[in-house]
């Protein structure tokens, strides 16, 4: 009777199933990342825009066309300092030549103004309901948080701190001092709108106790402008990525009077300049843009997938974008457009200036510097971290009619 053998596999059979095994299992597992990752985008490209969509809601049901005003019906107080800070003086700008006071040089009208952000209630006011709310018309260094725009018995603070944006006079006239004391001048009364914390994230909160408020799986801020008579809101939506805490995300208001975001870039005053227009249907490239630093706060517009605004109130969207130093330039998703372009400017017979600009603190341009600037010159963005170093993941922004 023959006996049968049975052998075992050897140890180096073993160590090498092993080994494919494990080259099987890895590579399935790097799987797992890419698709969460692209699970994520699919969420945030699907809910992005309803949370846009959700924040245009809210801020209708609070102010309207309306409530918003002309600069113009706030200049000629002496006792009202607001100089310049709504960009009122673009109807007088001039290039280099006499232009008629009445003679707006923009592709717009006089009485328009470039993007604000509202103004901020801070942490530190003793209403803990209205920490971290934002004020539409509060004033940029003064956020007053009592039910009246002014104590009883004194002066309106908004005799020496102008609103944070033009308002309507006509329907929230000037308050007249009861004392007819000639010394103490008429004061401001702009309206009290306000969107809180809880109101500007998704889902929504309502409460009065920021200890009790749960976190937000999207966040907004916006601003808003006047273009053409017709005000306009810009809306960004972010994530918040914060491991330490699962408390509400909160934006930092020390020492600030607006939000911390979106941040605004001249372009102009960067290495990557204005924006033209290419001639690429699919996107442009912007050269300049590979010799930036995309970890700093005036570069962080570079991210990939990040939403961008500019002054013409047109949105972009980076296509490929820059995470480090040897990163190559930055192309956007579509080819920037700028608002048209004028035949001539005052006496001047240059045609197709461009006017793709607003006005910044010298509004006294050549022609030919005219000329020089692309279809986009200012930006603006929600940054890829905060003050206190969470990371901030944009989402989706938008420009809509309010």
């Amino acid at each position: 009777m023959k006996l049968l053998r049975h052998h075992g596999f050897s140890l180096i059979e073993l160590l090498i199933a092993i080994f494919i095994l494990g080259i099987g299992i890895i590579s399935i597992a790097a799987l797992f990342p890419a698709g969460i990752a692209q699970q994520q985008k699919s969420t945030d490209d699907l809910i992005g825009s309803i949370v846009a969509r959700n924040a245009l809601t809210i801020i209708r049901s609070k102010v309207e066309q309306e409530d918003f005003g002309d600069p113009r019906d706030f200049v000629g107080d002496d006792s009202l300092p607001h100089g310049n800070i709504w960009s009122w003086n673009v109807c007088g700008a001039n290039f280099g030549q006499n232009q008629d006071l009445n003679i707006n040089p923009y592709e717009t009208i006089c009485g328009d103004w470039m993007w604000r952000r509202p103004a901020i209630i801070r942490d530190n006011v003793p209403e803990v309901g209205l920490r971290g709310a934002i004020d539409i018309f509060g004033s940029a260094n003064f956020t007053h948080v009592m039910a009246e725009r002014w104590p009883t018995g004194i002066e309106s603070p908004f005799a020496f701190a102008p609103p944070g944006m033009p308002y309507s006079k006509a329907r929230y006239p000037d308050y007249e001092d009861p004392t007819d004391d000639d010394s103490i001048p008429d004061a401001l009364s702009p309206p009290v709108i306000r969107i809180l914390a809880g109101e500007r994230q998704y889902p929504m909160w309502e409460g009065n106790d920021p200890n009790e408020r749960p976190k937000g799986q999207y966040y907004w801020d916006c601003m808003f402008r006047r273009y053409q008579g017709r005000i306009l809101v810009a809306i960004f939506v972010y994530r918040v990525i914060d491991p330490s805490t699962d408390s509400a995300y909160t934006i930092d208001t020390n020492g600030i009077f607006f939000p911390s975001q979106p941040y605004s870039a001249d372009l102009t005053a960067l290495s990557t300049g204005s924006w033209p227009d290419g001639d690429d249907a699919d996107g442009v490239e912007l050269d300049g843009s590979q010799g930036d630093d995309p970890s700093a706060p005036e570069y962080q517009w570079q991210l990939p997938g990040q939403w961008l605004v500019d002054q013409n109130g047109i949105v972009h969207k980076v296509q490929r974008g820059r995470r480090r130093d040897n990163d190559p330039s930055v192309r956007l998703a579509a080819t920037p457009t700028g608002v048209p372009l004028f035949s001539s400017i005052g006496n001047s017979d240059i045609a197709g200036v461009n006017a793709n600009w607003w006005d910044k603190e010298n509004v006294s341009f050549s022609d030919a510097q005219i000329q020089g600037f692309g279809v986009v010159t200012d930006i603006w963005y929600i940054p890829t971290e905060d003050s206190k170093g969470r990371t901030i993941v944009p989402v989706y922004a938008t420009v809509e009619d309010l």
